[in-house]
């Protein structure tokens, strides 16, 4: 039987040009659309046609409420429109001509922001990448970061490859010793009920003192 990861780490890569070969950030910002809002629901609504006729449009509704909060690789906040404004100034004013998006997943959860950043800063001295945007999410059974990262040049087949086993070892690490902790803080809570039901039980067993009657003579 092959043996389960505790976590998983796996990419793909955007192309940030056009087929012209101009800059294009309209991939990149659908995505991290995306990954903020999820896919919006199309509300019909009505308008007038050009012949004066109604016909039935879509529209999305209102804006829903983001699915995380984007950190920098400082584990700074940030908000949705400062993360896309980044990623555009990336793309148009400093020529990076390549989108990589990483899902860092985890089995039991438990992670903070700042494990991830941590995992992403170990593969930097293979990637060269020093800036990122990620994005926690637990809307499923397992936790899991959202990461985009931007490159001027494409990573070679093999430089992702050891980038990406870089931070799956360092993800896998960390999972286990954050599983271990929670297991060890369950069993010394386990550990303290029971000494206090214990010790609640022994102090009801204990005999009541005897109360002397009146007419007993000490002798």
């Amino acid at each position: 039987m092959a043996k389960q990861r505790l976590a998983i780490v796996r990419g793909e890569r955007i192309n940030n040009r056009s087929a012209k070969g101009n800059p294009a950030y309209g991939r990149l910002k659908g995505l991290m659309n995306y990954l903020a809002y999820g896919r919006y629901v199309d509300q019909p609504t009505f308008a007038l046609h050009p012949g004066g006729e109604q016909v039935q449009v879509l529209q999305p509704s209102a804006e829903p409420p983001q699915r995380g909060l984007w950190l920098d690789h400082s584990g700074v906040v940030t908000t949705h429109s400062d993360a896309l404004h980044w990623a555009k100034e990336k793309v148009h004013a400093y020529g990076y001509g390549y989108t990589y998006q990483l899902l860092l997943s985890t089995r039991h959860g438990g992670l903070l922001p700042q494990d991830f950043n941590h995992v992403l800063a170990q593969g930097s001295a293979v990637s060269g990448v020093q800036e990122w945007r990620l994005m926690l999410h637990a809307d499923t059974d397992n936790q899991h970061a959202h990461v985009i990262l931007l490159r001027q040049e494409k990573l070679a087949k093999a430089q992702y490859t050891a980038w990406q086993q870089k931070m799956q070892a360092e993800l896998e690490q960390l999972q286990a010793e954050r599983y271990q902790e929670r297991q060890l803080e369950t069993e010394i809570t386990h550990s303290t009920e029971l000494g206090q039901d214990l010790a609640a039980a022994l102090e009801l067993e204990q005999p009541e003192p005897t109360q002397r009657r009146g007419w007993e003579i000490d002798l």
